[in-house]
């Protein structure tokens, strides 16, 4: 991710281009405001189960920034946040797939602790056009901009959702 993350910034520097970074909101950890600003700076455990992740990512952003500083490489990061869609894997440890997985299989849903926590979903396809829009707007270069939802869910009501769902097999989540 380093490596790769400083050769392309390195290439686009060459060239003049732009460089759209994709970061995630793992960046703020474990966050104390929610929703997060972009400006919120999170609570990052750097020796918690997901620090070479978190910490991986934070290094981009950091590196696209000096970039941007140094050199006025115009790199625009886009933090993005849960989002579900078609051909999702059913293996990849997030909740959407996983409930899917549960429901199709005829398995209690798992829900952790309490299932009071809450999470936003963006659909992919408004992540595309979020990720598009950040590309097109010249006046974005060096910023960071949070991709996903304002609307909170709480885990128990998204799996509620997922049981609801009528005939299942036959919705449109095409899991893979």
């Amino acid at each position: 991710s380093m490596i790769g993350t400083s050769n392309v910034l390195d290439l686009a520097t060459h060239h003049d281009a732009t460089v759209i970074l994709a970061s995630t909101s793992e960046v703020y950890g474990d966050p104390e405001v929610h929703p997060q600003p972009e400006s919120y700076r999170g609570a990052v455990n750097p020796r918690g189960p997901r620090a070479p992740y978190n910490e991986a990512k934070r290094f981009m952003e950091a590196l696209g920034t000096a970039y941007h500083a140094q050199h006025g490489l115009d790199v625009r990061t886009v933090r993005i946040f849960n989002t579900y869609g078609p051909r999702l894997r059913p293996t990849d440890g997030r909740v959407v797939p996983n409930f899917v997985t549960q429901a199709l299989d005829g398995e209690p849903l798992t829900v952790h602790g309490t299932g009071e926590q809450t999470r936003s979903f963006c659909y992919v396809d408004d992540l595309v056009r979020g990720v598009r829009a950040v590309a097109d707007c010249a006046e974005l270069a060096g910023s960071v901009v949070n991709l996903g939802s304002t609307a909170e869910v709480s885990i128990n009501h998204l799996a509620q959702t997922v049981v609801d769902v009528p005939d299942l097999e036959c919705a449109n989540l095409h899991i893979v």
